[in-house]
């Protein structure tokens, strides 16, 4: 048995490398539907900051209906290329939404994934990423 962050972080780089793999086949049950956005230092451009800007990472989790999931949690985390995703926060879905803080030590084009679990019988679970740009200019957060 491996552990959940093991999975997340294989199921993370499913969403990465191989993004056919989280396709739906034809006929297959509706099933929830996760999608991220990122915030940091005000005068950043979008999904863009500097090492060491803190950054929030937001789920929004949906039902196969559309409704905001009310149960479940989101495992986030980060992708460097060429280096080893790591775990970055664990957040309840909320009225269909989770958050982790997030802080880049390092330069470079980040992936950040997040998989939506629920405790429900027969739900799968859901990955979703985006990609935020750091730019190396340490204490450049405004």
């Amino acid at each position: 048995m491996i552990s959940r962050v093991a999975a997340g972080a294989v199921l993370a780089a499913a969403t990465v490398t191989a993004p056919a793999l989280l396709t739906p086949h034809a006929g297959a049950a509706a099933e929830s539907n996760i999608s991220l956005s990122m915030t940091g230092s005000a005068m950043a451009a979008v999904n863009t900051d500097a090492v060491g800007c803190r950054q929030t990472v937001r789920a929004m989790v949906r039902n196969p209906d559309g409704s905001p999931a009310t149960n479940g949690s989101v495992d986030f985390f980060s992708h460097l290329s060429g280096l080893s995703g790591n775990l970055v926060g664990t957040s309840r879905v909320n009225n269909g939404n989770a958050s982790a803080l997030w802080s880049p030590d390092r330069a470079g084009q980040h992936v950040i994934s997040a998989i939506f679990y629920n405790d429900a019988a027969g739900v799968q679970p859901v990955a979703g990423s985006t990609v935020i740009t750091v730019l190396p200019f340490p204490g450049a957060c405004v």
